[in-house]
This record gives structure tokens, sequence and C-alpha cells, in this order.
């Protein structure tokens, strides 16, 4: 435990310092990026591969400076994160004369501060690649001036009296060959829709103004699907302030770091007055200490010994990263049973059953009770609880109230219900009628998968993630076929609306097809795919949409069909069969949704694409 170390082995580690430069530099980055892995630090000390300096973080483990832990985030071997001890704080301090209290505040490097990291630590990584892959991108040596993660900016316009305000994930000032240059950074992981971004582009833009001089280069790194949008989403957001484009780098992840090199001297030009100065900081100096006086607990030796195993941060500690798929799956879509989980995540049920156990047994989710949901209810229906929540949400980089908004988490439990939990048990079985639909085409695609196809369910976003303003799916989801993406909006209806409703509904789709507010939402617009109850609402459903076409120059692309057709026993393929009617079709005239699907599956699957009289009731 850190309480045997003094202030007498503090001063004897800062003179063993004195004469190793490279540990002395490893453990400086260490106060500026707690865990850090050993790839970003040999890339801030200018190697190309790490190995070469596990030597050193080993010299300084053993001197009990830094401790190192692996935290499972991703399939394969998790790489060492490192973190400073009491001791490294307290040789920090002497070093640079200040408070080791004062340092550990200012860096965020106290025991609560490293903890309250680790929820949202796929973020601080990919923040941590693009600023490795910036720092290899040039043949010299970096050198980290400064490190600030969020990075925030307040100005006041010259025509209101109220603050404006900007923050960004990262911020890094960085120098090579003693040219200092500073880097904003957006490390995209396609958490968030591109609108959400708008905002963001549309203050650095005033801010720049406000200023009236160039902001650091913004560095983007995203998927491969997404660099295009991005860089028109740069043009469009400046030719709305009737301004120039922000200078910025779209770059895809799978391209760093070669694709960095160029960011130094294309923008060089731009960017040669920005004050790339890091400002000052000013600590409380070091009191004199007695050298037995042992050294203030600030960090400890390790975070593997935290008391509080239930505490949300904690829990994150030892998390799988399966654990965490799941855990993200019952935020986004509640009340799954484990077969249903199961399903989606392609595992056997009893691996999600012992995966759900042991979240629950963490505190991170629960199950409903019959006096929640009535003794009739499936058993088995998981939600997750407000420590599951801000977990999900840190992982995602937003507080809990925005990854609501933005994602529609949904949880908590009914003490606290977060999101729309209420009107979900309100309506149990519409909720869970039209996640069965969804878990059926995962169904569908793992069988096809297994027979060598590749088809996939790529997205399947909740009713809440998928609204916008009067439009309210019930879902929407994103499936591959033949290497082809087919975007749909799910309407699962019970017939329990009138032809009233209906029209409110679907003009709601057609507002959003007229003014193109697709396009920043999705590549064209979805198919929308309306499962009902049977024939006669379909056909009510169908009428609606025959009417409101007339005097439109633009027709849904809406496809009908009925619950029976979709669970009945020789449909084999489900929401992929030909059981599909377009609003102006025949009753009995059905086919594929998707093009090129299969028309026809013979004798056995024409029970249920024909006209069945049982089913035409009210």
């Amino acid at each position: 435990m850190s309480s045997r170390w003094c202030w007498r082995d503090a001063e004897d580690t800062c003179t063993w310092l004195q004469d190793r430069a490279q540990p002395h530099y490893l453990l400086s980055l260490l106060m500026h990026l707690p865990f850090a892995d050993a790839l970003l630090l040999a890339r801030l000390d200018g190697l190309e591969q790490e190995t070469a300096v596990y030597h050193h973080l080993n010299l300084l483990h053993r001197a009990g400076l830094i401790a190192a832990t692996r935290i499972p985030l991703g399939p394969g071997s998790s790489p060492h994160r490192f973190h400073l001890t009491d001791l490294g704080l307290a040789t920090l301090a002497l070093d640079s004369g200040c408070e080791p209290s004062a340092l550990a505040r200012r860096f965020h490097l106290r025991r609560a501060d490293l903890f309250a990291l680790l929820p949202g630590l796929p973020q601080l990584t990919a923040a941590y690649e693009v600023l490795g892959a910036l720092a290899a991108s040039q043949p010299r040596r970096p050198s980290l001036l400064a490190w600030e993660r969020p990075w925030h900016a307040r100005w006041r316009s010259p025509t209101r009296k109220s603050w404006n305000s900007v923050s960004l994930p990262a911020c890094a000032r960085l120098s090579w060959d003693g040219r200092p240059q500073a880097y904003l950074f957006i490390p995209d992981l396609e958490a968030f829709p591109m609108r959400l971004y708008r905002t963001i582009l549309d203050r650095l833009l005033l801010l720049r103004r406000a200023q009236g001089s160039p902001l650091p280069p913004l560095v983007v790194v995203t998927g491969q699907g997404r660099v295009a949008r991005w860089n028109e989403l740069l043009r469009e957001t400046a030719r709305e302030r009737l301004d120039r484009p922000l200078v910025a780098s779209v770059v895809a992840w799978q391209d760093l770091p070669t694709a960095l090199e160029h960011v130094t001297a294309q923008h060089s030009a731009e960017v040669q007055h920005v004050d790339n100065t890091a400002p000052p900081i000013h600590l409380p100096p070091l009191r004199h200490r007695r050298g037995n006086t042992p050294l203030p607990h600030l960090v400890g030796s390790s975070l593997d010994d935290s008391p509080n195993h239930h505490d949300g941060n904690a829990v994150a500690l030892k998390l799988s990263p399966a654990q965490r798929l799941l855990l993200d799956l019952v935020a986004r879509h509640p009340f799954l049973r484990p077969q249903h989980m199961a399903t989606v995540l392609g595992w056997r049920v009893e691996a999600a059953r012992r995966r759900r156990n042991q979240l629950r047994a963490a505190g991170l989710v629960r199950l409903l009770t019959p006096n929640e949901i009535g003794a009739e209810a499936p058993k088995g229906l998981t939600e997750v609880t407000g420590a599951g929540l801000r977990l999900v949400a840190a992982q995602l980089g937003l507080s809990v109230a925005a990854a609501v908004r933005v994602h529609g988490l949904v949880g908590g439990g009914p003490e606290q219900p977060i999101g729309v939990r209420d009107s979900l048990i309100r309506n149990l079985a519409h909720t869970t009628g039209a996640d069965e639909l969804f878990v059926g085409l995962y169904r569908t695609a793992h069988d096809r998968a297994r027979d060598g196809a590749d088809d996939s369910v790529i997205i399947w976003h909740n009713a809440a993630a998928c609204s916008r303003r009067h439009l309210r799916p019930d879902g929407y989801g994103t499936y591959r076929r033949h290497g082809q993406f087919y975007g749909f909006f799910l309407e699962y209806d019970r017939g329990t609306m009138n032809r009233r409703d209906y029209f409110r509904k679907f003009a709601a789709y057609y507002d959003y097809a007229i003014t193109r507010r697709f396009e920043w939402d999705y590549h064209g617009y979805p198919t929308i795919l309306v499962v009902t109850a049977n024939n006669t609402a379909e056909e009510r459903i169908a009428s609606v949409v025959r009417q409101m076409a007339k005097g439109r120059n633009l027709d849904l692309p809406l496809l009908l069909t009925t619950r029976w057709r979709v669970d009945h026993p020789s449909n084999e393929l489900g929401l992929l069969s030909p059981i599909w009617r377009e609003p102006n079709a025949a009753l009995g005239d059905r086919r594929p949704w998707l093009p090129g699907a299969q028309r026809a599956m013979g004798k056995r699957l024409s029970d249920c694409t024909g006209h069945d009289s049982n089913q035409t009731g009210g």
C-alpha cells in the first residue's frame, strides 16, 4: 500500500530520475494522460513501436511510481494502461515545487478522478488514438506541451449580453523542432447523428468571428462512410454563416496515422498567427515536510483494491466487452428476455442469461416484477438501473440527459424512471410486439448467414432515437443483403388506431420527405414497413395512404403486411418473405420487401402470402 511511502522515498526517486531522461519524460506524460497505453507513450516519445518504451515503464513500475491495469474494452488482449501512484505524484510535485494534492486536482489524478474516467474510457481511448496518430505523423520527435480534455471556450458576442460557449472532446498542443501547434480533436465513433455536430461547427465559426483570428486546425477522425458527409457539413455550415469553412482535416480511422502527415504543411499558412502558447499553471508551492512524514493518500498503489464493488465507476474496471455490449443493448431496448438478447447478439441463451445475471449482481440491471407489469406478462424482462444508464451514457461520451435525448436510453426502475420508461410499461404489449419483429429479423439474418449469405442487421434504433418532431416510428433498422444496405422504419399497429390517427401519422412521414430533413439522418428515405393486426386494419391503412397521395407529387415508400403472415409457421424468412403489399395493390398481390429477393417460396409459403378469411376480423 502507498502508506509505506514517505517523503524521503520521494526525494530518493526524484534524485534517481535526474540521470534518467526517458523515464522522467514518461512520468511527466502520465501526469497529462492518465490511462495511456504504451503505444501512445511511444509515439509521443518519437518511437514507432511500443516495445522500446516498455523497459522504461517497467523501471517506473518497479520503483512504485506508476501502476498498470488491464481494462477490457474490445476483443483480444487488452493493453496495460498506466497511471501515477502516490509516490509518482509526490516525485513530480518535488520536481515542480508544488503541492501534490494541488497537482492531482489540477490534472484530475486523484483516485476518484481516475474512477470517474473508467465509464467513458472508450471515448478517452479514441481521443488518445488521434493524439498518438498526430504525434506519429511527423518524422521528428514530438513534444506534448498541453492536453485539454474536454476543451471549452467562452466568448461574448458584441450583439448579445449573454455568454456563448462551445466544447470539443479534446485539444492538444504539440511541438516539433521547437515550433508549437495546437489542434482541436473530434474523434467520431459514430455514436451520434451527424446533425448534432452542426451546432458545434456553427459555434466554432462564431468563436472565430468573435476573436478575429483563426482557430487551431480541427482534426476529425471518423468512419469511412462518414468522411464525405463531414466535409459536406463543414462546407454547409460555412455557407449558412456566409463565411469561409473551418480549417479542418477529415480522415478515416483505418487511415491513421499516415492520413495526418499532410495536416501541418496544409494548414501552416492559415494557422501561423494562432496563439499556440500553453497558459501558465500556478499551483501552491510545496511546503517543507520531514523525511519520515507519510505521503498523502491521493491515488493508492492500485485501482484493483476498490472497496466498493457496486459503485458504477468501479464496476467499469472489470466489465468484459460482452457485458458492455449487453448493457448497451438493454439500455437502448429495455424489457428484452434472455432468448431475445441471445438472438440479437448472436450468443447462446445460457451465455446471455449468465451475463445478464452478472450485470444484475453488479447492480447495473434489474428484472421487472409482477407488481409492475402484471402476473400474465412474460417473465425475465430486463431493464438497466440508474447506475447502468450512467455507465452506458459515459461510454457514449454523453450525460444521461443527452443520451436519453439522442439515443433514447430507458431504465432506472419504478423509483427513478428515466426516459420513456413509464410509457413503454403502459403499452407493454406494443413494446414487446415491436421488439419481437426486430428480433425475428435478427434471427432470419443469422439463419441466412449460416447458409453462407452476408445478411446482417446493422442498426436497430428504438422509437425515441429515431423520432423527429411529429414523426414517431416504432423503430429504425438497417439490413445488409448482398453487400447492399436497406434502411427501414417499422410501424407496429395493433389495430387500436382510427383513420384520423393514421392521417396524422402518415402526414408526419410526408412532411419529413417534402422538407428533405431525412437527408441529415439517412442515406435516402427509409422504407416504411407497416405490420398490422389483421387484414381489416391493413386495408384501412392502405385506404388512408391512397387518399393522402392524391394531390401530392410523391409516394411514400410504404409496404403493408399483417402479423399473422409474419408469424405463420410456414414463413421461414419472416420479414424477408414475399408478404408485403403496396397500398395500391390488391389484398393478395404480395411481394418481398428487399429488391431481388425470392418472390415465391413454393407451396409451403403460399399459405402465409395468400388471403385468409379467418384473419379479417376487426
